[in-house]
């Protein structure tokens, strides 16, 4: 019988799945860095931002976005998506934010 090296088998088995890691990662930053330019990524705009979601029925629902300073109420099917309802804001989204952060300030001061 043929001695087995098992150091070498497993030297050759951890090599080869570093290998196919670093392909993967190296695809994965490729994806990143070019994806969007040759058309392989969808860009969705940093204003654009789902509030909340709720199903009503199968592949049915109700969706709250919000896109720059206008929140829209949207319903959402299969076949069509139809604007509900939408609300103009003009003030700072983050009221509540600003306000804690301002009293923690004082408090600490």
């Amino acid at each position: 019988m043929p001695e087995v090296d098992f150091g070498l088998a497993v030297l050759k088995m951890t090599g080869g799945l570093f290998l196919v890691l670093a392909l993967l990662f190296l695809v994965l930053f490729l994806l990143k860095r070019y994806g969007h330019k040759a058309g392989l990524i969808r860009h969705i705009p940093a204003d654009l931002k789902v509030l909340g979601q709720i199903a009503l029925g199968s592949r049915k629902s109700v969706v709250v976005v919000r896109y720059l300073n206008k929140v829209m109420v949207l319903g959402v099917t299969d076949s069509s998506i139809t604007l509900l309802t939408e609300t103009t804001h003009d003030h700072d989204q983050n009221l509540f934010t600003t306000h804690l952060e301002h009293s923690q300030k004082k408090d600490s001061g």
